[in-house]
């Protein structure tokens, strides 16, 4: 294929793109003035269940995932959780057409249809406040001749919850969030089939504080023929596993356990690589809660908090510590191979369930398992060595409880604390 060949290739594709995004737009205003049709879906329903947590996700439509068993993953029972179950209400083919659930603090409610033709199946939903009502999540797939040929999803940061209408109508607010940076995740795909399977995909994304992106989507199959991973390569060459055939069954604990210990052993392969300054004294494991659980690592060694120390004697030195700046101390990322598949696995049940505190749980034991073996002994570290898994937006004011979760000692807080670290 010619260079300008495929230069044109290439431009028409992202002009596909391009529509699918405006078309979605487009559907998702159009959707602030459809509120009404719910009581008609509602009038659909012929049978009903609770469920915990988030079922029948749309992208699953088609596959055996889309109605996978409704039984509760996580056996620990929680007294809030009683208001977390979801409401599923199904048509005469057995197909979802309703579900309602609400936030158990807030008591914000959510309400949403699914429709179904031969051209266009589509989730729509609106959260509900005393604020606004607005819709919240709008996802589509889009068929041609039978075959799924297009994806579109959009979803409102906080799921809506903190759109205040402020007596403004909905041509405004729609304009307030296409301004505001942080406001939508936005998702379109355009499918390229080959014989009787998906073979690639073109994708653009829109993600809250990152603006607009592209990415590919690289099919591979099982050899009895069911899809077993989808694999993202984004515009910088980076690639990502995406999507993962769930497990038949699956022991939660089992998996987290596997998971920690591979993430654990992939970062210290990762330090090894990068030849970092040792003896080591601290490690940041950091993450940023719900948007991204692979972590990146920010290493300090023990000859740079001996110097910040002896340089600021009896002040508070926390910032200078532990919130070192990225250029003094750029974070590194963690090379996938050893872990990717088990821990894409563990978060698509995470995402299902909304189980968010899961997966940092999974994170401070990845900390506690390299501070209480000292990296497993395969670098040098300081006598008061600890790993941390911190997200420093919301757990700044819970950090010495996470440092004891990460296996640091209450002497070694103690320490830190005469020192001014803490």
């Amino acid at each position: 294929m010619s260079i300008r060949i495929y230069y044109f290739y290439s431009k028409c594709r992202l002009m596909d793109l391009e529509i699918l995004k405006q078309e979605l737009l487009t559907r998702w205003k159009h959707a602030f003035n459809e509120l009404s049709l719910l009581p008609e879906y509602k009038e659909k329903i012929l049978s009903e269940k609770y469920v915990p947590g988030f079922r029948y996700d749309l992208k699953d439509y088609g596959t055996q995932a889309f109605m996978l068993p409704e039984g509760k993953i996580f056996p620990e029972a929680r007294a809030r959780e009683i208001n977390d179950y979801h409401f599923y209400g199904f048509g005469e083919d057995g197909n979802p057409v309703y579900t309602a659930f609400r936030h158990v603090v807030n008591n914000i409610n959510w309400e949403g249809y699914y429709a179904y033709n031969d051209h266009v199946v589509e989730y729509v939903e609106y959260c509900i406040t005393e604020h606004a009502q607005v819709p919240s999540c709008i996802k589509r797939i889009l068929y041609q001749d039978g075959r799924k040929v297009g994806w579109q999803s959009l979803l409102l940061s906080t799921r809506g919850s903190n759109i205040k209408s402020s007596g403004k109508s909905a041509d405004e607010m729609i304009a307030d969030m296409l301004e505001d940076h942080f406001s939508l995740f936005i998702s379109v795909e355009y499918y390229h089939w080959d014989a009787d399977r998906i073979h690639t995909a073109d994708g653009l994304g829109v993600a809250p504080g990152h603006g607009e992106y592209h990415y590919s989507q690289h099919y591979t199959y099982a050899p009895d023929g069911q899809l077993d991973e989808i694999r993202a390569v984004c515009e910088t060459g980076a690639e990502r596993l995406t999507w993962v055939r769930p497990y038949d069954s699956v022991n939660i604990q089992a998996l987290e356990e596997e998971v920690a210990e591979k993430l654990a052993e992939a970062i210290v392969d990762t330090l090894v690589e990068k030849r970092i300054e040792t003896p080591l004294s601290l490690l940041e494991i950091n993450y940023h809660e719900i948007a991204e659980y692979i972590p990146s690592l920010s290493p300090r060694s023990q000859q740079f908090t001996t110097e910040i120390s002896h340089r600021h004697q009896d002040e508070d030195i926390f910032d200078l510590i532990f919130l070192s700046t990225e250029m003094d101390h750029p974070y590194m990322s963690i090379r996938t191979e050893k872990f990717e598949r088990p821990f894409k696995q563990f978060m698509q049940i995470i995402e299902r369930e909304e189980k968010w505190e899961i997966a940092g749980r999974m994170l401070r034991k990845v900390a506690w398992l390299l501070t209480t073996n000292k990296l497993y002994n395969r670098l040098p570290v300081s006598e008061d060595f600890a790993a941390y898994a911190i997200d420093w937006e919301s757990d700044m004011e819970e950090f010495e409880r996470i440092l004891g979760e990460c296996g640091v000692v209450p002497d070694v807080i103690s320490s830190w604390q005469e020192k001014g670290w803490l």
